[in-house]
């Protein structure tokens, strides 16, 4: 039996092949064209290449998620591992994403980028594109799976993963969770293998899976206006996403938020209620002002990343009724969430 690997590296767009048009950097380069910027890939195993998007990231939209996931399911059977190429804008809604649309598939896949061109001096799109190779490499040895992202010799959970940096080229981190593994000495140290127990989708449901876009995302700052909440209920939005205070508080005093809460609720309109804090989630059970809305039936974002909420959102307003979102968003399906 050979031991030589497989990989099918999937070209998306991205900072990482732009160049230079007539309004600033665009993706302009193939998967091939990126490739010959490092020979050194070829011994590791045979590689194909397919080219399925030229985006800028900032472009993608959930109809490029599901595209991404047909690609790789129809795929799936032929390589052992999948590199996808992909601006790191919204990277991280990707890798949410597909964890969820495709949380029982069998191989490794593993999202990088770069914060600069491949072409740029000093770029970390070589070193970026060779790291996700080699954690690649390592998964299929350790028979480890999932959706991943390497980046500045880290590799991040998926659901787990939050771009926190605008220039670093260390631009991604883990939210909430130990990161996969790094590259030391040259070699992919693998440390942590998630938990993927549950997926959201059965096989035969991956030809018909729906997106609601319909999700509105704020953010409360001291002064927000009551009004303009009542306002985006009124617009029966399929869910709400609020990006509360500290560990999830909303104000009730002077401008107090309850009512059009208590109106979201007489619509049947999920409300999520996360934190504008990097790390450490919400607890709404800690505060007056986090109970009162527990009390009105709104639903912890618990530790979610915003990317994760979202996405899994989008997905389980599809598919169960509003009176059921709470059970599923609090269910684990690919170690997005920690629960007691």
């Amino acid at each position: 039996m050979s031991n030589l690997l497989y990989f099918l590296v999937v070209s998306t767009g991205g900072t990482i092949a732009s160049g230079e048009g007539r309004e600033g950097l665009t993706p302009t380069m193939t998967g091939h064209d990126l490739l010959k910027y490092v020979p050194s890939l070829s011994q590791l195993g045979e590689i194909d290449v397919h080219d399925l998007l030229f985006k800028d990231s900032s472009n993608m939209s959930p109809l490029d998620w599901k595209r991404i996931a047909m690609f790789l399911i129809a795929q799936e059977k032929r390589y052992d591992a999948f590199i996808i190429l992909h601006g790191t804008d919204t990277m991280a809604y990707t890798a949410s994403a597909l964890s969820f649309m495709i949380a029982n598939f069998t191989k490794p896949v593993v999202i990088t980028g770069s914060m600069q061109p491949i072409t740029q001096p000093n770029t970390d799109a070589i070193d970026n594109i060779y790291s996700s190779f080699l954690f690649a490499a390592e998964m299929i040895r350790l028979r480890q799976r999932g959706i991943t992202i390497a980046f500045g010799g880290q590799l991040i959970h998926g659901p787990r993963s939050q771009k926190i940096l605008s220039h670093d080229y260390t631009a991604f981190t883990s939210i909430n969770y130990p990161h996969l593994g790094h590259i030391e000495k040259g070699e992919a140290i693998l440390t942590h293998r998630p938990s993927l127990l549950t997926p959201l989708f059965h096989q035969k449901e991956y030809e018909t899976f729906e997106l609601e876009t319909s999700v509105f995302l704020l953010t409360l700052f001291p002064g927000f206006r009551a009004r303009y909440l009542e306002y985006i209920v009124n617009m029966e939005p399929k869910a709400i996403v609020i990006e509360a205070l500290g560990l999830g508080g909303v104000p009730h005093l002077g401008e107090s938020l309850l009512p059009p809460l208590k109106l979201s609720q007489d619509l049947g309109i999920p409300v999520v209620i996360t934190t504008q804090c990097v790390y450490g989630g919400v607890d709404l059970n800690v505060y007056e002002v986090g109970r009162k809305t527990l009390k009105m039936g709104v639903i912890s974002g618990k530790d979610m990343t915003r990317e994760a909420i979202i996405t899994k959102l989008m997905l389980l307003l599809s598919y169960v009724e509003p009176y059921n979102v709470e059970k599923w968003l609090h269910t684990n399906f690919c170690d997005e969430i920690t629960l007691p």
